[in-house]
């Protein structure tokens, strides 16, 4: 079975890669005082933070992974992220929950973040999952990126993009862009072939969501191939 959703666009970059080093001293909270050393100081942080983000909790994380601190948690902030939870032998999906916020030594939780509707840090895979059954029915159309018409990335761009995440245009760049992962769970993109040529939504056991081609239009469905790969934003 095969499915028309080329991506004949021009891709987008992801955003470069800040050169900072990781674990660079810097505040434990939103104010000036800075620590006299590199070491981590644990607490219990109970918060999610991750891209879309915002706020005094973000400026610590940009400080900790040593950023620019601009309370606002984007690629570069992802990016960076990722890097500091590799040094620390963390799972790099740049995404500070308990564990990377605790090991981080982060004080408040991501309640504090704000900004907008779409900033607080606690998108789920439950609600990115409802915005998408939301457009079940809508028609496909080829280089389509809203609910008059979508093509398989722009589908998925809309849908996260109502949960403050900003993807790529493309399918392959919303896989490189994504973090690889070999258990997903509902609400992680799922990627045909390496370049990608398409691009869904898993919403477990063997479902997705997609914007497959004029005839299945955005529909869930069964994927009908085991040669996919998941990818986490």
């Amino acid at each position: 079975m095969t499915f028309s959703c080329p991506d004949e666009l021009v891709f987008i970059t992801p955003a470069p890669r800040t050169a900072s080093a990781m674990g660079l001293s810097g505040s434990s909270s939103s104010g000036s005082s800075r620590s006299s050393s590199g070491s981590t100081t644990r607490t219990n942080f109970s918060g999610l933070v991750r891209q879309g983000s915002r706020g005094s909790v973000v400026k610590q994380i940009q400080r900790k992974v040593g950023i620019s601190a601009d309370g606002v948690f984007g690629p570069a902030t992802r990016s960076a992220v990722q890097r500091w939870q590799r040094s620390h032998g963390l799972t790099a999906d740049g995404v500070v929950g308990p564990a990377t916020g605790s090991r981080m030594g982060l004080t408040g939780s991501s309640s504090g973040s704000s900004g907008g509707s779409s900033s607080s840090g606690n998108t789920s895979s439950s609600s990115v999952l409802g915005t998408a059954a939301r457009y079940v029915g809508h028609s496909y159309r080829y280089g389509g990126t809203t609910p008059s018409g979508f093509d398989c990335s722009g589908f998925t761009s809309y849908v996260f993009r109502q949960h403050g995440k900003s993807l790529p245009r493309t399918a392959e760049a919303q896989r490189q862009a994504a973090t690889r992962v070999s258990s997903p769970r509902p609400g992680d993109l799922v990627f045909f072939g390496a370049p990608a040529w398409h691009v869904g939504i898993y919403a477990g056991n063997g479902q997705m969501y997609d914007a497959g081609n004029s005839r299945t239009n955005v529909s869930k469905r069964a994927i009908w191939t085991s040669a996919v790969t998941y990818g986490r934003v």
